[in-house]
């Protein structure tokens, strides 16, 4: 929920944020779980397999690298971005 020192923008931003930061929680996830596949097929010899089972990764892991550089992004944004307080000085608008 907004509070009334939030522009709309900060409030959108934050909640892009968050959005942003559990689909990364998402994905790191599914990334971790492949790992360990990996490993354990490597464990029983099956390299073919292990190989196979990490080769998502190759796209997952750079999908990982966008969702961090917008969560960072956002944030250096967001701390840019005027409070209400600080728009209702400047005569600006909501």
């Amino acid at each position: 929920m907004r509070t009334p020192q939030q522009s709309e923008a900060v409030f959108a931003c934050g909640m892009a944020m968050h959005a942003c930061l559990a689909a990364l929680a998402h994905q790191l996830a599914e990334a971790q779980k492949l790992a360990v596949d990996a490993r354990n097929a490597m464990e029983q010899n099956e390299r073919r397999l292990a190989i196979g089972t990490v080769m998502p990764l190759e796209q997952r892991l750079p999908e990982c690298d966008a969702l961090l550089r917008a969560v960072l992004t956002l944030h250096t944004w967001r701390n840019r971005m005027p409070s209400e307080a600080e728009l209702a000085q400047q005569g600006g608008a909501k």
